[in-house]
C-alpha cells in the first residue's frame, strides 16, 4: 500500500498535517503541503499513550482544536489540527493551551462527520472489520460514562414517577391513534384525541416548549410510518415529514408544537384515505412492488418517465409491472404518471410563482401547451384560470 499517498490525500482533504509513528511512538513521518501551519508542541505526546487501537479517538482542546488518532497495522496515524464547528461535542480533551489568533484563523473548519470520515479511511483501509462513522462518534463523544449517566437518570425518573404514582399515557392509546393512520380512518384519530386518561405526556427536554417540540418530532416519525404502512408513497410522507418538523421547529409556544403535530397526523390521515380510496381493493394491503413503482414515479416526476424505465429500475418485465399495476390501482402505469404530474401542477400553480412554461419544463412534457391540454382535460380549467381561481395570493399577478 503506498501509505505516504494515502497521507498526502488526508492532508489534501483537511488542508492539515498528517503524522505517522511506530508502535513505539516514534515519528516516521509528517506530510503537510502547507508550509504556513505548524503544531503545538506537546500535543502527539498527550494523545498518543490514550489511544487503545481499537476505535479512531477524536480529540478536542481549546476554541474546538481537534485532532484525530487511527491505528494502522504497523503505524499509528495523527491528523490535525482541525478546527470542529461543533463546540464541546469530544469528550477526549487536550491540555487546555493558549493557541495564537493568527494559528487559529489558519485552521481548516469542518463538521466533525468530515474528520471522522477521514479517520476510517485509514482505520478501514488497515483493518478487515470496517467500522461507521457511528461508531467512532458514540467512541469518542459519548463514551462509557454517557450510558452510565443514561441508566442514573433512568433510576431516578423510575423511582420519582412510582414515588408520586404518575405515569406516562397508555400505550394502546398510542396504537390506536397509529391505527387511524394507517387505516385511513380521521374519525378514529379524532376518538383517539379525545380519549380521557390520568397519564402524562413525557418530558423530553428541560424546557416546556423544547419537550413538546421533541415529542412532536417523535410523533412525525412514527405518522409518518404508519402512513407508508397505510400505502402512501414514502417519499410523500418523508416530505410531508420535513415540512411539518421545519415549521414544529419554528413554534413559539408548547401548545403550538402540539397542535402542528395533530394537524400533521390529521393530514397523514386524509392522504391514506384519498389513496385507499383509489385502490381496488382498499382492505388489502399495499403490494410492495406497486409500492415501489409508485416512489420512483413520485421521485422522477421532473423527467420523462416509461414503462419500461420503470420496469428495469424495479427489475421486473414491463408487462408482468403493467398488469400488477392495474390489478392493484385499477388505473394504468401511464394514467397515474399522468395524474400524479397533474396534481404536481396543481400544487406549482398554487403555492409558487413558476410561469407555465417553466413548470412544463420541470413536468417533462414537450411544450407548455402539450401539459395545457393535459391539464384542462384533466381539470376543465387552463392553467391560468386554476391559478388565478386557487393561487396564493402573493404569487398572483397585480
Amino acid at each position: 500500500m503506498n501509505v505516504h499517498y494515502l497521507m498526502q490525500y488526508v492532508s489534501r482533504e483537511l488542508h492539515t498535517v498528517v503524522r505517522r509513528y511506530d508502535l513505539s511512538e516514534e515519528l516516521v513521518e509528517t506530510v503537510c503541503e502547507r508550509p504556513d501551519l505548524h503544531d503545538v508542541e506537546g500535543t502527539a505526546d498527550f494523545l498518543l499513550p490514550l489511544f487503545d487501537g481499537e476505535i479512531p479517538l477524536l480529540a478536542s482542546g481549546a476554541q474546538s482544536v481537534s485532532y484525530a488518532i487511527v491505528q494502522g497495522n504497523t503505524s499509528r496515524f495523527l491528523i490535525g489540527p482541525v478546527l470542529l464547528s461543533e463546540q464541546g461535542c469530544v469528550t477526549c480533551r487536550l491540555p487546555e493551551l493558549s493557541y495564537p489568533s493568527d494559528w487559529l484563523q489558519r485552521l481548516f473548519s469542518c463538521e466533525i462527520g468530515t474528520l471522522v470520515r477521514a479517520a476510517l479511511l485509514i482505520h478501514n483501509l488497515f483493518h478487515t472489520k470496517t467500522l461507521s462513522p457511528g461508531e467512532v462518534i458514540v467512541h469518542s463523544c459519548l463514551g462509557e460514562q454517557f450510558h452510565h449517566e443514561i441508566m442514573k437518570d433512568y433510576s431516578d425518573t423510575v423511582f420519582e414517577n412510582q414515588e408520586t404514582l404518575t405515569h406516562h399515557n397508555p400505550y394502546d392509546q398510542e396504537v390506536r391513534e397509529m391505527a387511524s393512520i394507517r387505516n385511513g380512518d380521521v374519525e378514529q384519530l379524532r376518538r383517539s384525541w379525545a380519549e380521557d386518561y390520568t397519564g402524562k405526556l413525557g418530558v423530553l427536554a428541560k424546557t416546556r416548549l423544547r419537550s413538546n417540540k421533541n415529542l412532536a418530532i417523535v410523533v412525525m416519525a412514527l405518522s409518518s410510518r404508519a402512513a407508508i404502512e397505510g400505502g402512501l408513497i414514502p417519499e410523500i410522507s418523508y416530505s410531508l415529514s420535513d415540512a411539518y418538523i421545519q415549521k414544529i421547529e419554528e413554534a413559539r409556544t408548547p401548545e403550538g408544537a402540539l397542535q402542528l403535530c395533530r394537524e400533521a397526523e390529521y393530514q397523514y390521515t386524509l392522504l391514506v384515505h384519498e389513496q385507499r380510496m383509489r385502490q381496488v381493493s382498499p382492505e388489502k394491503a399495499p403490494d410492495m412492488r406497486v409500492m415501489r413503482c409508485k416512489d420512483y414515479i413520485f421521485s422522477h416526476l421532473h423527467q420523462k418517465l416509461s414503462l419500461s424505465d420503470i420496469a428495469a429500475e424495479l427489475q421486473m418485465s414491463p408487462n408482468y409491472l403493467a398488469n400488477l399495476f392495474r390489478r392493484e390501482e385499477g388505473i394504468s402505469v401511464g394514467d397515474y404518471i399522468l395524474n400524479e404530474k397533474i396534481k404536481l401542477a396543481k400544487n406549482l400553480l398554487i403555492y409558487s410563482p413558476y410561469s407555465f412554461s417553466e413548470i412544463a419544463g420541470y413536468l417533462g412534457f414537450s411544450s407548455q401547451s402539450h401539459l395545457g391540454d393535459k391539464f384542462h382535460k384533466a381539470t376543465g380549467l387552463t392553467m391560468g384560470q386554476y391559478r388565478k381561481k386557487y393561487g396564493v395570493k402573493e404569487f398572483l399577478e397585480p
